[in-house]
């Protein structure tokens, strides 16, 4: 997101903290939030808060929790990134939220999505894409994050993967993974078997009983 598309989020410093303050600030229209940075001490970070429909409508922007937006907070522009959302689990409402300041030229670490692109010669063949891993943690600049991390599978056969080694990164991003992680396989199409099918499979394979016999009277 470049300069003039640049976002400003709105933050107000706030006193109120603990449980019973933060459900009074939701039912207000506000959302608790945080603001820290790698300065800040023992953890400690601002308290804040934004408002609901503010945040709402910035969370609807494609890709915005890895872009850097302007935070004003009492008059003062800072740089910052979307760190963490917590969320109702039930009704998908957030609860909180992490802001983390950036300093021109500091590097961040930061969750990226997986892009797919070209089709794969192994799915034309039958077989079928598998996405292992939709996102990759990595480590940049502040004024170098990249929209995605696009993995080409065209030159993928049946069986083939893409490992984190494979990847073609900028040279000041590092993919904060181990190498041989699987981003990307195309697996065999999958067969159906009818039940009729499997039930022929089995007589087939089962061995034909072998019946001792005794010895006769004659015999004995």
């Amino acid at each position: 997101m470049g300069k003039e598309n640049s976002l400003v989020i709105n933050l107000e410093k706030r006193e109120e903290k603990g449980k019973e303050k933060n459900r009074k600030l939701r039912r207000e229209g506000w959302i608790p939030a945080v603001l820290y940075s790698r300065d800040s001490k023992d953890g400690n970070a601002e308290a804040v808060k934004v408002r609901e429909k503010e945040l709402k409508r910035i969370l609807q922007m494609p890709g915005i929790t890895h872009h850097i937006l302007d935070l004003s907070l009492d008059g003062e522009m800072r740089k910052g990134i979307i760190r963490d959302l917590q969320k109702n689990p039930v009704k998908e409402e957030v609860w909180h939220v992490d802001f983390y300041e950036v300093q021109t030229g500091q590097k961040i670490t930061l969750s990226l999505p997986v892009r797919i692109k070209g089709e794969s010669r192994g799915v034309k063949a039958g077989g079928i894409l598998e996405l292992v891993t939709s996102e990759l943690e990595v480590e940049c600049p502040s004024g170098a994050i990249p929209e995605d991390i696009e993995v080409d599978v065209s030159e993928l056969e049946i069986g083939d993967a893409i490992r984190v080694g494979d990847l073609r990164i900028p040279p000041d991003v590092t993919v904060m993974k181990d190498p041989d992680e699987v981003i990307v396989v195309v697996i065999p199409p999958r067969v159906e078997v009818s039940e009729e099918e499997l039930e022929e499979a089995k007589e087939e394979t089962e061995e034909p009983q072998v019946i001792k016999k005794g010895k006769t009277e004659e015999e004995s």
